[in-house]
């Protein structure tokens, strides 16, 4: 709940999801569709820090909805979400127990559809106990949970954003509980090889494309079946995490072709007006964003570098800034220049969890 708020406080557009909400339960383990994921973190992001308190939180209709002007994809997404529940071993009396609980105790959906109106939503106590208590949580960026086409991709991008910064970035399990994770029910893709071309495989390339983070894994045979599978997930490294970012910052009109390589050059709408026009304004160093510094030297007594300073000590596994930033330097060349606010951001927090990840650890 800490980073939950503070996260909301910085106001980069990512949120912290307890890990406790990757493993749900749907009626009859049915699949949670996309666009349910999808509005369950959108929620969790509005309340934020305060999701463990005993009142309802308030998220506007235009979030959830996003593109489209009604909410008529939304509303069966409500009624998925009602039936999300949780189980977890218990005592009831001198014996062991299992006990469940549901995720939402009530939904109310204002009928305007201004801009305006917006949705209430309220978590059941067990609910708000169980976020009040996690400890361990995924950090999300929002604007790839609203790109990803597919809800196996956003299972698999929750699941890796928990593990890839953990000094074991790997899962490993039988077939049936990956199956049962991600929602997939037995009746869908029961030949391996379906569930490896239409599960695993799509949710690669997505996450590939715009995650910080790369996706893998290793199918262990029992005889000629698979029978368990080893997922890796590894922080990319800076100039990986940068295209990720990139492409977050697109249209989705001509993903997939870029993701197939099918896209011989993209031209950044900024740096096509540069081309005509020429420098503007906006492109000076005192446009009053993020940038990195001339001679390299990264501190936390200048206000304006102390964001890249203080990312650099929460990833970079305890190294020298110093020496964080000169091999930085050298890794980008002049790109580090060029790169301002979020970008930049991303591009260095992705480099240094790298390094943290390949470098000797700090004793």
């Amino acid at each position: 709940m800490k980073a939950a708020h503070q996260l909301k406080l910085a106001g980069k557009g990512e949120l912290a999801m307890a890990v406790e909400l990757i493993d749900v339960h749907t009626p009859k383990n049915q699949e949670l569709s996309l666009i349910a994921r999808r509005c369950l973190l959108m929620m969790l992001e509005a309340a934020a820090g305060d999701a463990w308190k005993p009142e309802p939180h308030r998220i506007a209709k235009k979030d959830l909805r996003g593109s489209h002007k009604a909410m008529d994809r939304v509303r069966p997404a409500f009624e998925e979400l009602m039936g999300v529940w949780f189980s977890h071993a218990d005592t009831l009396g001198q014996a062991k127990s299992t006990r469940m609980f549901h995720l939402l105790e009530g939904i109310n959906d204002q009928d305007d559809e201004t801009s305006s109106a917006f949705v209430e939503f309220s978590f059941t106590a067990r609910a708000r106990q169980m976020l009040e208590r996690s400890e361990v949580y995924a950090r999300l960026s929002r604007e790839a949970i609203i790109k990803f086409q597919s809800r196996y991709s956003l299972r698999l991008y929750e699941i890796g954003a928990a593990i890839y910064c953990k000094r074991d970035p790997t899962w490993a399990g039988e077939v049936g509980e990956l199956r049962k994770l991600l929602h997939v029910t037995p009746d869908t893709y029961p030949n391996f090889s379906d569930f490896r071309k239409r599960v695993l495989e799509p949710a690669r390339l997505e996450i590939a494309q715009l995650a910080e983070f790369d996706f893998s894994w290793e199918e262990i045979l029992s005889g000629r079946q698979v029978r368990r599978i080893r997922m890796t997930f590894t922080a990319k490294p800076g100039h990986a995490a940068l295209a990720a970012a990139e492409e977050n910052d697109r249209h989705s009109a001509g993903r997939r072709p870029r993701r197939d390589g099918d896209v011989e050059q993209i031209i950044e709408a900024v740096a096509a007006k540069l081309l005509v026009s020429g420098p503007t304004k906006a492109s000076s160093s005192s446009s009053g964003e993020l940038r990195w510094p001339k001679d390299d030297d990264l501190n936390d007594y200048e206000e304006a570098y102390r964001p890249l300073y203080t990312a650099g000590r929460q990833h970079g596994g305890g190294h020298s800034i110093e020496r964080l930033a000169q091999s930085f330097a050298q890794h980008m060349g002049e790109k580090r220049h060029q790169l301002v606010g979020d970008r930049l951001m991303s591009s260095w927090q992705g480099f240094v969890t790298g390094k943290a990840r390949t470098w000797v650890p700090v004793r």
